[in-house]
């Protein structure tokens, strides 16, 4: 799999609000209520950390939520170009580096030391990107290799909160072009992404990110690939993958609708 973040660098601030940078709160609105259920010290994995802004939010329990947690927080994600900054940035809050792991989702499966380790494991905004050489006709197995991976480093009972984007809302609205823009130490970050959408909701997506800084007038472009699936269709997987649905809702802005999921692993 290729690493469509490699060449982005700091202008993924683009995609984080100042509170998300600052690890005052987690990108998913419903994980933030429900993480406040969890006990203080619980283990939690952000599965697709990213820059590590959940991660260090998990770590100082959420300020901007209601000071739950802090909780003993770790990540993983395909990109070591984010992991880099991820290590760099949250060192200075006391995370040391190597609560950080390369790992897709399915690979998790192998890492040893984090077998049943897990209370929660997040993974916002990822588990519908499909890998290259990943399309529609094998999006399927590639989900049950990830849900897979995912289970297996969480404790029995424990917790998988992750979410899909809407895609017959998307469809519905036509696929138009969405721009993420914030402010980060005085400068102007913004994202566009551009939709070359498929012939269905449930067919392979494609999107350009085209990021900028305008003060410094830096640019990159990513291009992200995704597999559409219902809710209810996901919902079929997660339980044949071995977990029950324990909270479905909508989430996301009116422009940029989502559906989240809370999953118990039962078995």
């Amino acid at each position: 799999m290729d690493d469509a973040y490699q060449d982005i660098g700091r202008l993924y601030l683009a995609l984080l609000s100042p509170e998300r940078e600052r690890g005052d709160r987690l990108g998913d609105d419903a994980m933030n209520r429900w993480m406040l259920d969890v006990p203080p010290g619980a283990s939690i994995l952000d599965a697709c950390c990213g820059v590590g802004n959940d991660v260090l939010a998990l770590h100082r329990g959420i300020p901007a939520v209601g000071n739950a947690g802090p909780w003993n927080a770790f990540g993983s994600d395909f990109s070591e170009s984010l992991l880099r900054v991820a290590r760099t940035r949250t060192a200075a809050c006391g995370l040391p580096a190597d609560r950080f792991r390369r790992s897709s989702f399915a690979d998790l499966a192998g890492i040893a030391d984090w077998h049943r380790r897990f209370d929660v494991v997040l993974a916002a905004h990822a588990i519908y990107t499909a890998p290259d050489g990943i399309d529609e006709g094998s999006y399927d197995d590639y989900l049950r290799a990830s849900l897979h991976g995912m289970k297996a480093v969480l404790r029995t009972g424990g917790h998988l909160l992750t979410n899909i984007r809407d895609w017959a809302a998307a469809e519905a609205r036509g696929f138009p072009p969405t721009i993420v823009e914030n402010r980060h130490g005085g400068e102007i970050f913004r994202c566009r992404y551009h939709w070359q959408p498929g012939r269905t909701p449930g067919s392979l997506h494609a999107a350009t990110l085209a990021f900028e800084c305008r003060d410094s007038g830096e640019r990159a472009l990513s291009t992200l690939r995704f597999v559409g699936r219902s809710a209810d269709e996901m919902a079929g997987m997660f339980r044949e993958a071995g977990f029950r649905i324990v909270g479905r809702e909508a989430t996301g802005a009116d422009g940029d609708p989502f559906i989240t999921f809370m999953l118990q692993s039962v078995s």
